[in-house]
């Protein structure tokens, strides 16, 4: 019988698998390495790309600048005038109010019993100050008032006896709380 050693193309086959295990190896490494590449391409243009739409968008935003100035500036005037002309309307309010208790005090007053000498508005409160004639008359002129929708709290500050032309009459002194009825 014949005896072949085998030995050296087992070690060949052996070469030749590890070799094309080794270019298969290095071929898939090489594939990772270039999708990597191509990744890394990709990714450092599409940063490019936003750097530089960021420059373009803060380059806008800096053209607008004046007109955002512009319009906090109008923000501001608006404002103003917004307070101007509430100022004018609570002045017109108050106004009319001081009106209506003028008109409410003289309405209210029984001139053929009592006479006012002084009348003070100021801060929501009204001081009255005048002669009647008793005591009685200065009753009925602070229930007479009260009953009116634009005072309250009429209270009587001092009463006191007086001579007027050689007649025993009252002086007195009222401090009325002056309110704004709801119309």
């Amino acid at each position: 019988m014949i005896r072949i050693n085998l030995l050296p193309i087992r070690q060949l086959k052996k070469r030749a698998r590890l070799k094309t295990e080794l270019l298969g190896f290095s071929a898939v490494l090489a594939l990772v390495l270039l999708i990597l590449v191509v990744g890394w391409l990709a990714l450092a243009g599409r940063i490019s790309n936003l750097k530089d739409e960021m420059v373009a968008l803060e380059k806008k935003k800096q053209s607008y600048q004046p007109i955002i100035k512009q319009i906090e500036t109008l923000k501001k005037e608006k404002q103003l005038v917004e307070q101007k002309l509430d100022s004018i309307k609570k002045l017109q309010a108050g106004a009319k109010v001081t009106v209506r208790v003028l008109d409410e005090v003289a309405s209210r007053t029984p001139t053929s019993r009592m006479w006012l000498n002084s009348l003070q508005q100021s801060a929501g409160r009204l001081q009255l100050q005048g002669i009647a004639l008793d005591n009685e008359t200065i009753a009925q002129y602070m229930q007479q008032l009260e009953a009116s929708e634009y005072f309250e709290k009429t209270e009587l500050t001092s009463s006191a006896q007086t001579d007027v032309a050689k007649q025993k009459l009252k002086s007195f002194a009222l401090t009325i709380n002056v309110i704004v009825p709801n119309s």
